[in-house]
């Protein structure tokens, strides 16, 4: 095959794309892995539209976006087309935060260009029909077992799928489960079951149902977030809320001499900071929300970016 096929399919690829999209001004792209981190793009493009700088969202889940009215529009990613964009004198950012610091959220404005007072929380917009369908029992908590199906899983993020199981089995006395997830996830004792059978928007319509989201740092507290359905999320020591937590939830960190460590794994202390952190704790957190009820939508931080 000649060396000039590849470069000639790319750039029938890029002309397709540009047939089909146009030269947006700017676009954003965090990259086709991780379901929360291009749902943490929401957040730039609802501040981008507050401020008159509007962004095309580039993403392999348009599901995430549908309905988003702060994007000027939704991209199948395309290294091809995103080079020929470059080369146009587009911008296309990257909002790659970073592991230590301020939140994650504040990093990922600041790197797309914007300036002022932003609000920490990502968004998901849900149809009428989509939202009642996503009630399945009054009362109902919706909870996970697991992170280690992620397309990035990373092992200090886990609390164990036992201590979530006593935590399920406490609470199912009061509240009917929901159990989200992928197929292969550890199961649950709850009253629902929908590991791997349900679609993102669905996931997203059952939370924004439930009385209160159980679960690990990853995409659906995220997602949860961007339902406002008030969250106990185990945190541990990897990292600290005010980097990727909301305040509006009840984070539950594990208080250890190593903690933040920002490992991704191989934590060289048996995650004594999951361990600090006890099924009693996680009941009694979900209980305390559910009686504080918090309002609908719930309230966001705020911060200033100079």
């Amino acid at each position: 095959m000649s060396p000039l096929n590849p470069r000639l399919r790319g750039a029938v690829r890029a002309a397709r794309g540009l047939i089909r999209h146009g030269r947006p001004p700017r676009s954003l792209l965090f990259g086709p892995l991780s379901l929360g981190d291009d749902l943490l793009c929401t957040t730039v493009l609802r501040e981008g539209a507050r401020r008159g700088r509007r962004f095309a969202m580039m993403t392999d889940r348009p599901e995430l976006f549908r309905g988003n009215r702060d994007a000027t529009q939704v991209i199948p990613i395309d290294a091809h087309y995103v080079a020929a964009l470059r080369r146009l004198g587009a911008e296309v950012v990257q909002p790659y935060y970073g592991e230590a610091g301020g939140p994650i959220l504040a990093d990922m404005c600041r790197r797309a260009g914007l300036t002022g007072e932003i609000a920490l929380r990502p968004y998901l917009e849900l149809e009428p029909g989509e939202r009642r369908t996503g009630r399945r029992f009054p009362r109902q908590v919706a909870i996970q077992s697991t992170c280690l199906s992620a397309a990035l899983p990373l092992p200090t993020k886990e609390w164990g799928a036992e201590r979530m199981a006593e935590v399920a089995r406490r609470l199912g006395r009061d509240f009917p489960l929901i159990q989200l997830g992928a197929a292969g996830d550890p199961p649950l004792p709850v009253q629902l079951d929908l590991r791997g059978r349900t679609t993102l928007r669905e996931a997203a319509a059952i939370v924004a149902a439930a009385e209160v989201f159980i679960g690990l740092e990853g995409f659906l507290t995220h997602l949860a977030r961007a339902v406002d359905c008030p969250a106990v999320v185990v945190m541990g020591g990897r990292e600290p809320p005010e980097h990727a937590g909301y305040a509006c939830n009840q984070n539950l960190v594990g208080t250890v001499a190593c903690a933040p460590c920002h490992l991704r794994d191989g934590c060289p202390h048996g995650l004594r900071c999951m361990g600090a952190i006890t099924p009693t704790q996680v009941v009694a957190a979900v209980h305390g929300l559910v009686a504080r009820s918090p309002a609908r939508p719930l309230p966001a931080e705020t911060m200033v970016l100079s």
